[in-house]
């Protein structure tokens, strides 16, 4: 009888194949697959600051927090099941790398065409949510809310955004693993949605997600009605300070170095040494390559 998933050292091998298909896509192929991730990406946040816009002094933090994370969970899921490729998974292609199959050119030029081709459809998300006036939802709560969520995440200190990106792609990097080793699309869905769901509820830092994130903070900022909004709930806060620097140098270079050290090392690194050095691979473990997509 066939089984649905792959073995832990299975799944591990499996990444220096689906690595390898990877990094020889065609550059155009690449950032088309990556702007994609971070319109997908850009979406589930959209959801998120929607949902959760009146939920704190209803239902309290914790509770909103969790729900936050579970319409979050779609992000992966579109990712992986629908195919793109995104950053932080991307990293898991220091397994090929460790391995010898990869060189660091190979691999840095992978990184380097996902994140900008991730920034771009990010950005195209920010344009596309102000021109259909969502913000202005709910006498533009919703919109406060994007200043809100924006507003925190550029006020943490440089390593608290870092180890807030470890965290979370220390939980994404795992759900592409468990992905990867699911063989039916149920067990693929479920395998995205419970490791994202925990990230966001925790309170962790995703660099794709804030470049969507910070920059609609930015842009929803410029609306009176919004400010209005803000201020009326955080009359302390200086929004000044939500800027081009604070989002680039407080939170998205910090939240990227740390994204990069937990998804390369802590899961790529570890599986790596756990399940594919000194081990021959197995051709019969990989199929359907194309399907690791995140």
């Amino acid at each position: 009888m066939s089984k649905n998933f792959l073995t832990p050292a299975e799944t591990a091998q499996s990444f220096l194949k689906s690595s390898d298909y990877k990094i020889k896509m065609p550059v155009s192929k690449i950032l088309v697959s990556s702007f994609l991730a971070g319109a997908y990406i850009a979406f589930a946040a959209q959801l998120m600051t929607t949902v959760t816009h009146d939920m704190a002094g209803i239902f309290g933090f914790g509770f909103s927090a969790f729900i936050g994370g579970s319409v979050f969970g779609i992000a992966l899921v579109l990712v992986l099941v629908a195919g793109s490729d995104l950053f932080t998974g991307s990293n898991l292609h220091s397994v090929g790398w460790l391995n010898g199959n990869l060189t660091s050119k190979q691999v840095l030029n992978n990184w380097s065409l996902v994140y900008v081709g991730n920034f771009i459809g990010s950005l195209f998300l920010v344009w596309m949510i102000y021109t259909s006036g969502v913000w202005g939802g709910n006498g533009s709560e919703i919109g406060a809310q994007a200043v809100a969520i924006a507003y925190k995440k550029t006020h943490l200190t440089f390593w608290e955004a870092f180890a807030r990106g470890m965290g979370c792609n220390w939980f994404v990097c795992l759900a592409v693993f468990i992905v990867a080793a699911g063989q039916d699309t149920t067990g693929k869905i479920l395998g995205a949605w419970f490791p994202v769901m925990a990230f966001i509820a925790s309170g962790f830092e995703h660099c794709v997600a804030n470049m969507f994130i910070i920059p609609a903070g930015l842009i929803a900022a410029q609306d009176p009605a919004i400010v209005n909004a803000v201020m009326s709930s955080h009359p302390s806060w200086d929004l000044n300070s939500l800027n081009m620097y604070s989002f680039l140098v407080g939170n998205l270079i910090p939240v990227t170095l740390g994204n990069i050290v937990s998804g390369s090392v802590l899961v790529g690194g570890v599986y790596w040494y756990l399940y594919v050095k000194d081990t021959a691979l197995d051709p019969k473990t990989v199929q359907n390559t194309e399907t690791i997509n995140a």
